[in-house]
């Protein structure tokens, strides 16, 4: 049987990394078509399904897993074999959330492209944990308690909470005071209780049980502007929108964040990708170092 070309066995392992024939034409720089038409000639030929539809991405089912294994070693040992020449770019492979990448790092991305144009980053930006090392990303910018096993683990920073909303929804409601949030709309989050604020300025209102819920911040901050309601905020997340006026701090009061944001690359880090993932994270270092 002919081997399938290099492209086909590429966007094999994109689609079933990242769950999405968009996203991985994205990265190969392909059209979503051309993905499409190499995957469906793949399972021609080999006689089963390699993705099923799920929601709004694709999944790779258990013979495209089987398959992925030895394909991503072929192309490891073919990227270690032509390592990228002198004029060419480094690719490097970032995850981090949907959040932090459009409200902190695009901000920024353009200063870290000028400072080091022999990188080419690649975002993957996702709400689950992207997969690290072989087959995944090369590195990733985490939201949490830092507790995750098997990787290396640096803290950037941490963070701190407090209720926003656009100018007009906090005049027409009148929210001069914390007292005055009850009669607010109160935007819920899964990571962004509202208890310990509440109680840190002294209002005696219980943890919202309901009115709108978001799994991301970044919707809610959205709804937020869309004069829906009241955000509790993360100041490094929402710092763009008080500066433009979209969105205005209310009250003086902050809590601590129970989570806190962190590098994390795998221990034994991939020859190809070394110097750029430690130049990544020295460069976030120090973004993080500059706003605090």
């Amino acid at each position: 049987m002919q081997i399938p070309s290099l492209q086909t066995l590429r966007a094999l392992e994109a689609a079933a990394r990242l769950g999405s024939y968009t996203r991985a034409a994205a990265e190969l720089g392909l059209t979503h078509g051309a993905i499409s038409h190499r995957l469906r000639a793949l399972e021609e030929r080999l006689g089963h399904a390699l993705f099923t539809r799920e929601g709004n991405g694709m999944r790779a089912t258990p013979e495209a897993l089987r398959l992925l294994v030895p394909v991503r070693e072929a192309l490891a040992l073919l990227a270690a074999a032509f390592p990228a020449g002198a004029g060419e770019p480094q690719v490097l492979r970032v995850s981090l959330l949907p959040s932090m990448a459009s409200r902190w790092l695009m901000p920024r991305v353009a200063k870290f492209r000028a400072a080091h144009p022999g990188i080419d980053l690649r975002i993957d930006a996702r709400l689950e944990l992207a997969p690290l090392a072989a087959g995944g990303v090369d590195c990733a910018i985490r939201y949490g308690s830092g507790d995750w096993p098997g990787v290396s683990v640096s803290k950037l920073g941490d963070e701190v909470l407090f209720p926003v909303c656009t100018a007009g929804y906090r005049d027409a409601l009148g929210l001069a005071k914390p007292a005055d949030l009850p009669r607010a709309s109160l935007l819920r989050h899964d990571r962004q209780l509202w208890r310990p604020w509440l109680l840190a300025a002294g209002v005696d209102l219980a943890e919202p049980r309901e009115g709108p819920f978001f799994s991301d911040t970044n919707l809610m901050l959205d709804a937020a502007i869309a004069g829906e309601g009241v955000a509790l905020a993360r100041e490094r997340i929402v710092a763009g929108d008080l500066a433009s006026g979209r969105l205005v701090r209310l009250f003086d009061i902050e809590v601590a964040d129970r989570y806190a944001y962190f590098f994390v690359h795998p221990h034994r880090l991939e020859p190809r990708s070394r110097k750029a993932v430690e130049c990544l994270a020295r460069w976030v270092t120090m973004q993080f170092a500059l706003a605090d």
